[in-house]
């Protein structure tokens, strides 16, 4: 089922790749920024080394999209494992040919944009990032504000997909970005790194949980740093535009996150989907250098009844 589901998903890129649309090249702006403007993108089109990833649905993005881009569903960033039922990062070798089908190559820099319309948009972006980084391609920025943004301002969208485009990017995991059960449960033991839940904080402290997820309650140790509380998402406040960076150092401080740069950090949720977020935040915003996401998360350790959990109660608080 996965394999198909993949496959298919390799056929839109291919598909997507093979229209007809040109842009005009040019070469990447140096000293770009892990996130990007809309101003900034709509300048840098052009450039040749530019690689823009649309997370989208495959409906949303043929209705309309930001130029130039490729789609990419979520859904092929993390797709379910029959064996797990967890969303998990696809194989190496699968993500490098659904890359090489859009033009990557080592020296590409990629901007990955979502709808920008609430949390969970946002998180899908955030997560995509983290997946590049943690296969090796470094060059990637997140579009704020998304999709929304660039339509609340007005900027051109298209719905013809651009020229094909042959990427010579091989995948291979950095496992230092990737932790697995296994790791997780000699965290619980050893307390050698720092566990960040991202959930939300009603879910963190056990008085309620996804339907998906078997049990209440967070990992031993862990410090709850919501995904929402990073982003200026809702009803209200659309586009969902990550918070400036003054305001996130001070939420992680105050959550009680250790300001030692260097120090292990494991970030889970219940699927990986707001870890995403909160990898790219810690990470590629505030510069922590250490920084790995359970993709199993919740709905992987929460199966298991003989791991330990805690609940009503707020985890550890690191000072």
């Amino acid at each position: 089922m996965k394999n198909k589901l993949l496959q298919s998903l390799i056929f839109i890129v291919l598909v997507v790749a093979a229209g007809c649309m040109s842009v005009p090249a040019t070469t990447v702006t140096a000293g770009t920024t892990p996130l990007v403007t809309t101003q900034w993108l709509e300048n840098n089109l052009g450039d040749k080394d530019l690689v823009v990833i649309d997370v989208r649905t495959t409906t949303n993005y043929g209705v309309g999209h930001i130029p130039g881009s490729y789609n990419i569903p979520y859904i092929g960033w993390e797709p379910m494992d029959p064996k797990t039922e967890c969303q998990l990062m696809p194989k190496p070798e699968d993500l490098t040919r659904m890359l090489q089908a859009i033009g990557l190559n080592p020296s590409s820099h990629v901007i990955v944009y979502d709808h920008g319309n609430s949390i969970g948009d946002s998180t899908k972006g955030c997560a995509t990032v983290w997946i590049l980084e943690a296969i090796g391609h470094t060059n990637v920025s997140y579009l704020n504000g998304g999709f929304t943004k660039w339509t609340f301002e007005g900027r051109i969208i298209d719905n013809k997909v651009p020229e094909s485009r042959s990427g010579t990017f091989v995948a291979r995991l950095d496992g230092s970005k990737v932790s697995t059960l296994k790791q997780i449960q000699d965290t619980v033991k050893k307390k050698d790194a720092v566990l960040v839940d991202a959930r939300n904080s009603n879910q963190h402290f056990g008085a309620d949980k996804r339907a998906d997820v078997e049990r209440f309650g967070h990992i031993p140790g862990s410090i709850n740093l919501p995904a929402p509380f990073l982003n200026n998402a809702g009803a209200n406040r659309a586009p969902a535009t990550i918070r400036d960076s003054k305001q996130l150092a001070q939420m992680v401080k105050g959550v009680g996150i250790p300001g030692d740069k260097d120090a292990n950090i494991i970030v889970y949720c219940n699927t990986g989907q707001f870890a995403g977020m909160d990898y790219f935040v810690l990470h590629d915003i505030l510069g922590y250098k250490n920084v790995g996401v359970y993709d199993g998360s919740m709905l992987e350790y929460g199966a298991d009844d003989d791991l330990p959990l805690e609940k009503f109660s707020w985890g550890r608080r690191s000072r």
